[in-house]
């Protein structure tokens, strides 16, 4: 197993436990954005074959990277909208605030 393919999956459930476990909505966005960026990783190394990268998994995960990053900011300004209505980031809070 490459390195790089340790590394993708360490921020895949780094990501994950930010995601399922943390009640602030940045540290969730965080985690999602790990979570992006270790599938990119994970995608590119696939496409690895005999220490040169394919063209098609390193397109592909550019892709990812560029997908993930204009997921991070949708969901970056989101959250900064909550906490202008509900002066909150946890969604717990949020969550009973309903209205």
């Amino acid at each position: 197993m490459n390195p790089l393919d340790v590394v993708g999956v360490l921020l895949v459930a780094v990501g994950l436990y930010g995601v399922l476990l943390k009640r602030n909505l940045l540290k969730v966005v965080t985690g999602i954005v790990l979570m992006s960026l270790g599938v990119a990783v994970l995608v590119v190394m696939a496409g690895v074959d005999g220490g040169e990268i394919g063209h098609v998994p390193q397109t592909v995960g550019l892709i990812a990277v560029a997908g993930g990053a204009s997921v991070a900011s949708l969901m970056v300004v989101t959250a900064v909208r909550l906490y202008d209505r509900y002066k909150t980031l946890d969604i717990s809070e949020i969550r009973r605030l309903k209205g």
